[in-house]
């Protein structure tokens, strides 16, 4: 393979330094969503985008700083859509059932607090015939 091919995931300036003394791929997508979602807490970024209080699922609440503001920090995307295909390829949900957790986005395995369940996240391959799994109201948790 190429080494300097950049593989279509996001990844922290941080990782980069680490690319480049080691060598390899860059960050999975679930660790930087993870560790971006706790430094919201730290760095009081938590009302453009944070966990909900469940800790269950996340929200972006200002999309358009989180855009200008916060994506550049920790991912190689520039736009809202390519952040939205990384976490669909992840099989994250969007909830769109009314409520507190409307347009809150959620995966099982991605709970606040334990980052250790992210390495069982899969990356769906693309090969044109997985098709999205729709959103409907009456099959997603109530949290």
């Amino acid at each position: 393979g190429c080494p300097n091919r950049v593989l279509n995931e996001g990844y922290t300036l941080e990782s980069i330094e680490a690319r480049k003394s080691r060598g390899g791929t860059s960050t999975p997508f679930p660790k930087v969503l993870h560790r971006m979602l706790d430094q919201a807490e730290v760095d009081g970024f938590s009302e453009i985008v944070s966990w909900q209080p469940h800790g269950r699922a996340f929200l972006v609440h200002d999309q358009a700083r989180f855009v200008a503001e916060v994506m550049p920090r920790f991912f190689r995307q520039t736009r809202f859509s390519s952040f939205q295909r990384q976490l669909s390829l992840y099989g994250f949900l969007r909830l769109t059932r009314k409520g507190a957790d409307h347009n809150a986005y959620y995966h099982e395995l991605c709970l606040r607090g334990m980052p250790e369940l992210l390495a069982q996240m899969q990356r769906t391959r693309i090969k044109g015939y997985w098709v999205r799994q729709s959103s409907s109201p009456e099959s997603e948790p109530d949290f």
